[in-house]
Order: structure tokens, then C-alpha cells, then sequence
């Protein structure tokens, strides 16, 4: 949803998923996601104050808790039943807000296997917009072709793809660097020219990256969301192993994630020049899109939020 330091002062609200959200936190120091829109009269809370455990409303002064009950109204004894917000929870990881899209949280935040959150630190986001659905952006994970095409990657074995979880999809492989970039030649003279890829999607539009180049790691997180039907917003957010004190710590870690971001975010730009305007075709899928078939067919077995089946 947002940085956490967002939320130091006053609540924060905006259009996110086809729908006004308010991200706030509470005396004790807990974040909290709800709808923004009052139950009475839709004032936004976001141009509301936090009052002990509750956000009141900047109009009339009603008090929602994190649940979305309304707990208090001015004058008033007895509080309808209807004065109740959608409620969505909510996770705080390096440094950021997460919420997710529904009532219940049918899987928790993922993070990369093996790994302990803290022992990692985080970048800030960069952020880029395409012309195109989400779903396609988050299936050139599972596209071979996309790689070798796009990204000079030459697979030089058999893509692995299996569901770690019920709501999860990964791709592994291994490929050679292939590209003329400056990057691409910096990669291979410091790290090797083979990469061992893996690709997960929670979800659909939450995608963890994790790139081996010998002993050394890439790691990343692709968050997506709809702007409309056609239209993408991405953020990308880096992450590093955190360095020992005694190697500089906080400044160390400072240096290694603004290089392997400058690193990602140009791998990525070949995404972002060539897939505008790219749409969905089935009719045009053929035998060598097995693995791209395969994942549209996983993503639509998935369940969907209430939001999503009231625009069909």
C-alpha cells in the first residue's frame, strides 16, 4: 500500500484496486488498512485523526476500529448495524504496508524460501506503468521464449514448474547470459555467465524473483495492480542480505542495494519497451507455449475477491 513512514503523522488514503483505501496506524503502533469511504456519509478518511485504537471521520466525528466497526457516534446510543467498513489485512516487511485484496488472507505475506525476512534488507520501490493487463506482465515468468527474445537469456535446461503452494506458481531454470549490455558484461566478469532462475507467483500479481549467479544472489519482489483493463502499474522491490557490522553494516547495505537495483531496474526496461500494448490472444498459442498455457489456466481457477466478481 504504502512506505510505513507514510504513516508517522496522519492517515493516508488513495485509489488503489478500483477502489478508495485508508492505510493508518493506531496509538499502539499497529497498521491498518479499511475502505476510506465513511459508512454515513462517504467523507474520505484519510482527511481524518487517529484517536487512541480508532480512525475518526472528518466529518461527522464517527470512530471506525481496525475490524471496521464503528465504535462511536457523536449523540448518538446506539450504533446501526450498517456503519461498518470492509476491513483487509494487513502486514508491515522492510519497511512497507501490505494488505491483502480480500476478507481473510488466503496465504500469508510470502517471502524466498529458506531465507529469514530480517536477515534482508530492502530498497526503495521503482515504479513503472504499461499498457497492458496485469496477468500478461506476470506471465513472462513462465514464457521461455520472452527470455530469450527480450532478455538475452539462453535456457540451457528444461523449465521445472510446479505449485509450492495451492495459491502459488513457479518456473525454475537455468540459462546463459547472453546480452551485449554493459550490464550483461559486468554480470558475467564478476558473477558468471549461468544463472539458475526461479519465478514464483502468490496470487497472481505478487511475484518473487530469485536469480543465482554462482555465490552470488538477486532477489526481488514484482507487485502489480490494475490501472483499468489495459493499463499496469508495477512496483519493484530489491533486496540484499544484510552485511555484518563490522563490514559497514547500514552503509554497506546502502551500497549493495542501489547497485543491484540500477541492475534490475535495466533488466526490467526491455519489459517495459517492448510489451506495450501487448493483449491477450488464445488463438494465437501454439505447441511451444505449453508452460504459458498452463499458467493461464492456473490463474483461472483461482478464487477471486468479491470486488472482482461484482465487474463481470
Amino acid at each position: 500500500f504504502c512506505p510505513s513512514s507514510d504513516l508517522k503523522t496522519r492517515p493516508r488514503s488513495k485509489e488503489i484496486l478500483g477502489r478508495r483505501l485508508v492505510a493508518y496506524r493506531t496509538a499502539s503502533g499497529g497498521a491498518n488498512v479499511l475502505d476510506a469511504h465513511c459508512a454515513h456519509l462517504g467523507a474520505d478518511l484519510g482527511r481524518g485523526k487517529i484517536v487512541e485504537e480508532t480512525i475518526r471521520c472528518p466529518f461527522h466525528h464517527w470512530r471506525f476500529s481496525a475490524d471496521g466497526q464503528c465504535g462511536a457516534i457523536p449523540g448518538c446510543d446506539r450504533v446501526p448495524e450498517s456503519a461498518r467498513l470492509r476491513s483487509y489485512p494487513t502486514v508491515e516487511r522492510h519497511g512497507y504496508v501490505f494488505f491483502f485484496n480480500g476478507p481473510e488472507p488466503l496465504f500469508q505475506l510470502p517471502f524466498f524460501p529458506d531465507c529469514e525476512e530480517d536477515d534482508f534488507a530492502a530498497s526503495a520501490p521503482f515504479r513503472f506503468e504499461m499498457d497492458c493487463p496485469w496477468f500478461m506482465l506476470v506471465a513472462n515468468g513462465f514464457d521461455g521464449q520472452h527470455f530469450q527474445s527480450v532478455h538475452d537469456r539462453k535456457l540451457i535446461s528444461t523449465p521445472i514448474i510446479d505449485c509450492p503452494d495451492p495459491f502459488a506458481r513457479r518456473m525454475r531454470f537455468k540459462a546463459d547470459v547472453m546480452g551485449t549490455t554493459i550490464c550483461d558484461h559486468l554480470l558475467r566478469w564478476f558473477v558468471g555467465k549461468e544463472v539458475e532462475v526461479s519465478i514464483t507467483t502468490w496470487g497472481g500479481p505478487h511475484v518473487l524473483v530469485e536469480g543465482r549467479f554462482g555465490r552470488a544472489y538477486s532477489r526481488l519482489l514484482v507487485a502489480s495492480q490494475p490501472l483499468g483493463t489495459d493499463r499496469t502499474l508495477s512496483e519493484v522491490i530489491v533486496f540484499a542480505r544484510r552485511a555484518p557490522r563490522r563490514l559497514g553494516g547500514s552503509v554497506a547495505d546502502g551500497l549493495s542495494l542501489r547497485v543491484r537495483r540500477l541492475f534490475t531496474k535495466e533488466f526490467m526496461r526491455y519489459d517495459i519497451d517492448r510489451l506495450s500494448g501487448v493483449r491477450y490472444q488464445p488463438q494465437g498459442l501454439i505447441d511451444q507455449d505449453k508452460e504459458l498455457i498452463e499458467y493461464f489456466h492456473w490463474l483461472t481457477r483461482l478464487p477471486r475477491s468479491e470486488y472482482e466478481e461484482s465487474q463481470k
